[in-house]
């Protein structure tokens, strides 16, 4: 992914995880992404005890494949399956909407 495509989504990707996740809420619960080349991957993590910090969950990876994002769920062995639907979109916004929507209930459980 180029440069200008990576700071965009950082950009969208911290708006909406300021949205999704109070202040009240940011000592017990928060959501943090990685990208690698073209993929970025959302993870909710919870604090496991003071003195061992944060474990994590990933929830969902985005894919930028031949130009268009995919949608991709954790499937119960751990692999990464792609989502149904949404069929690829070219905006990643779109993805990350499906995503927070969560129409097959593949995400947030």
């Amino acid at each position: 992914m180029d440069t200008w495509t990576a700071k965009r989504l950082e950009a969208l990707l911290r708006g909406y995880i300021a949205e999704k996740v109070p202040p009240s809420m940011r000592s017990s619960v928060r959501l943090v992404y990685r990208m690698e080349n073209d993929r970025v991957t959302l993870t909710e993590e919870r604090p496991e005890s003071p003195r061992l910090g944060w474990t994590g969950s990933d929830l969902a990876q985005f894919r930028l494949e031949q130009g268009a994002w995919s949608l991709y769920a954790r499937s119960e062995d751990g692999s990464w399956t792609a989502a149904d639907c949404p069929a690829p979109q070219a905006d990643f916004e779109d993805q990350l909407e499906q995503f927070e929507l969560d129409p097959q209930g593949l995400f947030w459980k």
